[in-house]
């Protein structure tokens, strides 16, 4: 197997976990003799290390080569996924997940930055695409496959399942060369540099915003189906699901898109969407109106986002380019924080329709500045 089809089946089963506690919080708090709230815990402890680990991760690949980390991260995953599953209390129980966040959080980036080291510009946007499509499901089917494996065996057996699996792609990563990208010893260009640079910071920029914007919005998709249209959660989750189909669509046809579209088109055109449908929850239409606005979301996202991840990819060239898209992870992850702390304020005063012109509009601003941004960074 070629070490992309390693990495992405590593990514597929870290992006089961990102999201396969949620459906089986009740039935781990019960197991440990807390409550709800407590365990939740595990999910914040996780993202937060998750997110900061980037900036290490980065860089370590700049010196030692993306293989070699993105396995020994691999390997720290597994065994923090198993040991999960046999914890006891419920510190033990955030303390690995604390430690499963922080070596889960290598694999995405540095999968998209092993995608930049091998795959020419002119294609690398497609095959960024298709590894959205793998994300992309991981997330939409990780709390279905959870809950029904938690319901028919038990929560424990569920982690313990995922870790053991993979351990079959970091087995086989062992067995390539993890070569070290050109000028390792010279450690590449400083963080202060790629944020110094005009054309980086309008990437870092793009991704803050975007994650700021789409993110903090989504959060509250739950809710506002509820407040609108006096939805269950089973139903809520089946039409927030349609953006992981939109997202997954529009990742499989990238191949076809880009023949017929720029790359700056593409980001115009993702911004519009993901605009629109937000947009179009402001008036009170049908509910069909929903699905729609979460479909046009997804294909809208991935057109956007799949381009500033290219460009991101391009940001110090190939001696530095762990270390400077550890900035664009940790920009995104530092906006999807701050949105859906600042746009909450509007959630609980009832705004729901100011909130989502705000970000409508606001992501129909950042696909423009895109689109004119310079293209490659340096």
């Amino acid at each position: 197997m070629t070490p992309l089809t390693l990495l992405f089946a590593l990514a597929f089963l870290v992006s089961v976990d990102v999201r396969i506690l949620a459906p089986v919080l009740p039935s781990i708090s019960l197991s440990l003799g807390s409550t709800a709230g407590t365990v939740g815990l595990a999910m914040t402890t996780y993202t937060l290390a998750y997110g900061t680990g980037q900036l290490v991760y980065g860089p370590l690949s700049d010196r030692f080569g993306r293989l070699a980390v993105a396995r020994a991260a691999g390997l720290g995953f597994s065994v923090c996924a198993a040991l999960s599953a046999l914890a006891l209390t419920t510190q033990q129980f955030l303390a690995i997940r604390l430690a499963a966040g922080a070596c889960a959080g290598a694999v995405i980036p540095l999968t998209l930055v092993f995608i930049g080291d091998t795959v020419p510009y002119e294609r690398r946007q497609v095959v960024i695409g298709r590894f959205s499509v793998i994300t992309s499901a991981a997330l939409a089917f990780s709390a279905s496959i959870g809950g029904t494996v938690a319901y028919l065996v038990s929560w424990r057996a569920m982690l313990l399942g995922y870790g053991l699996v993979a351990l079959i792609p970091v087995g086989l990563m062992w067995r390539l060369e993890a070569a070290r990208p050109p000028g390792a010893k010279e450690g590449g260009g400083r963080f202060v540099d790629f944020l110094g640079d005009r054309r980086a910071q309008f990437v870092y920029a793009g991704v803050f915003l975007e994650g700021f914007l789409l993110w903090g919005g989504v959060t509250y998709l739950g809710s506002f189906g509820t407040a609108r249209h006096g939805l269950d959660q089973f139903a809520v989750g089946l039409l927030i699901a349609v953006f992981g189909v939109g997202t997954m669509a529009g990742g499989s046809l990238m191949g076809r898109i880009r023949r017929r579209a720029s790359e700056a088109a593409l980001a115009a055109a993702g911004g519009l969407l993901m605009g629109v449908a937000f947009l179009a929850l402001v008036p009170r239409w049908p509910l069909a109106t929903f699905a729609a606005s979460m479909a046009l979301l997804g294909a809208g996202f991935v057109a956007l986002h799949t381009t500033l991840q290219l460009r991101g990819t391009e940001i110090g060239g190939a001696a530095a380019r762990g270390k400077a898209f550890s900035l664009f992870a940790f920009s995104l992850f530092t906006g999807m924080s701050a949105g859906t702390a600042i746009l909450g304020r509007l959630v609980d005063v009832g705004r729901y329709d100011v909130l989502f012109a705000v970000v409508g509009v606001g992501l129909i601003g950042v696909g423009l500045a895109t689109a004119l941004a310079p293209r490659r960074p340096g």
